[in-house]
């Protein structure tokens, strides 16, 4: 089988080209072949059949001028007459050899057989006796039957015309039969080597494009395995080559994110703290002025917070140490909860929320469920324009636990639902807010809402920007 793998694409391509055309070649040989043996033995047996004809033709108008010169030389005993006579004899026995040497029918060979041996007999007799002997005379009429048998030679050699045609006829069609059966079965065989071929060449294109593809969803956990020809397979190891790499640049990412991460954290929690000291004025009575910065201050500490927790949260996942401490969550009073870390936000903004919660209990990690609740009312708050109102719905659906949380902000274009879940992408700016965005937190809630086993869209609603929903199992019986 070293020639289904040879080293070269092209040469696959080249030797797949042979080996389907091989069949159809030799189909077109023997059909070449077929029809050429058909023509030539037509050829053949049409100048057999005009050979006989013309010899059995020559054959009756000789034994008619030999029975003309026979009766002349009875009666007028001249020896010119005798002389002709000889002449068209010689004539007689050359058109009998003639046809002797052909394929001739049994009766036709019988036939001519009959009579060679009356004309024999005849011409001796003639040479043996004089003109007016009575044997002569009596000898005439073996003429008029040797007529009558040559006459029965001429009608079956056209006879053997007929023959011959319907011969060729039957034959001709035998051939087309031939080359039908083959083409039926040559036809199946190149299209079998076709898709055979087909797929020897698409396969290690397709192993390719999966390879790529599975590098481009950030999945390096899998060795490509491209089978085929050298220069393919040589391809398969420089993705493997850059599968090693990209794995290593996300492991120094990750590490990376986790130290910033970490290191962030210490001096934001001193800012924390000092501003929270002086927020309580532990340090010393403020006045309005010196009230406003600290609260500005402490907004944006928490803000910051914010983003290192989805950065911190964001190498647990790309790391897949992501594990659940589960336990039964009251999954609408969890809801509760985290609006109310949201009211002060929604306050400074005008912002007033529809509730529609029914008491629902899922088993999950209580932790990791409030990070992915607060990343969609984040969102929802950072979108929404001042004075609007916010539609939070948790109802159970087909057993599961589904919450929905929407806004009146810009929405999101529908070639985007599908990558707003993408890590660090980013849609159109939020409405206010001096800190943008990571583009982690709907990231890290599609991860958590499948650690969960439930899953996390962007679906249309009565609101007129976006609306997320979650679909979570809940505990039966509950």
């Amino acid at each position: 089988m070293n020639f289904l793998r040879p080293k070269s694409t092209l040469r696959l391509v080249l030797t797949g080209f042979m080996v389907v055309m091989l069949p159809l070649v030799a189909a077109l040989v023997i059909a070449t072949m077929s029809v050429d043996r058909l023509v030539t033995h037509g050829q053949q047996a049409l100048l057999q059949s005009v050979f006989v004809t013309q010899g059995s033709q020559v054959l009756v108008e000789t034994v008619r001028a030999m029975e003309r010169n026979a009766r002349q030389y009875q009666v007028l005993g001249d020896q010119v007459l005798f002389n002709v006579y000889k002449e068209n004899h010689e004539r007689f026995n050359d058109a009998v050899r003639g046809l002797d040497s052909q394929d001739l029918a049994k009766e036709q060979r019988q036939l001519l057989e009959n009579l060679r041996a009356s004309e024999d007999q005849l011409h001796t007799l003639l040479l043996n006796h004089s003109h007016d002997a009575p044997e002569v005379a009596s000898a005439m009429p073996t003429f008029i039957e040797m007529g009558r048998v040559a006459q029965q030679i001429l009608v079956n050699s056209q006879d053997l015309i007929s023959r011959g045609v319907q011969q060729m006829q039957s034959e001709a069609e035998g051939v087309q039969r031939t080359l039908v059966l083959q083409a039926l079965a040559l036809v199946p065989a190149a299209v079998l080597l076709t898709v055979l071929f087909t797929v020897l060449i698409s396969r290690p294109v397709r192993q390719i494009d999966q390879a790529i593809r599975r590098l481009g969803d950030g999945s390096f956990a899998d060795t490509p395995v491209i089978s085929g020809p050298s220069d393919l397979r040589q391809l398969g190891e420089r993705l493997d080559w850059l599968r090693v790499r990209l794995l290593e640049l996300e492991q120094n990412k990750t590490r990376f994110l986790q130290h910033m991460s970490h290191e962030l954290k210490t001096p934001l929690t001193a800012i924390r703290e000092g501003t929270e000291l002086l927020r309580e004025q532990v340090a010393g009575a403020l006045n309005d002025q010196q009230g406003e910065i600290v609260a500005i201050l402490r907004e944006n500490a928490l803000q910051l917070q914010k983003l290192i927790e989805d950065l911190l949260n964001f190498s647990i996942v790309q790391s897949h140490a992501t594990t659940l401490s589960t336990a039964p969550v009251e999954f609408n009073r969890l809801v509760e909860e985290v609006l109310a870390d949201h009211r002060l936000a929604m306050l400074s903004r005008q912002l007033e929320a529809d509730l529609e919660l029914q008491p629902l209990v899922v088993e999950g990690d209580r932790e990791k469920l409030r990070v992915l609740v607060d990343n969609l009312l984040s969102n929802a708050i950072k979108y929404s324009p001042d004075g609007s109102r916010l539609t939070i719905r948790l109802v159970k659906d087909d057993g599961s636990a589904r919450l929905e949380v929407g806004d009146n902000g810009p929405g999101i274009p529908p070639e985007e639902r599908e990558r707003v879940f993408e890590a660090f992408y980013q849609g159109a700016p939020a409405n206010k807010g001096p800190v943008r965005g990571t583009g982690l937190g709907l990231s890290i809630a599609l991860e958590y809402a499948r650690a969960h086993g439930g899953s996390i869209r962007v679906v249309e609603s009565t609101c007129r920007g976006a609306c997320v929903q979650v679909n979570l199992p809940v505990v039966q019986g509950a």
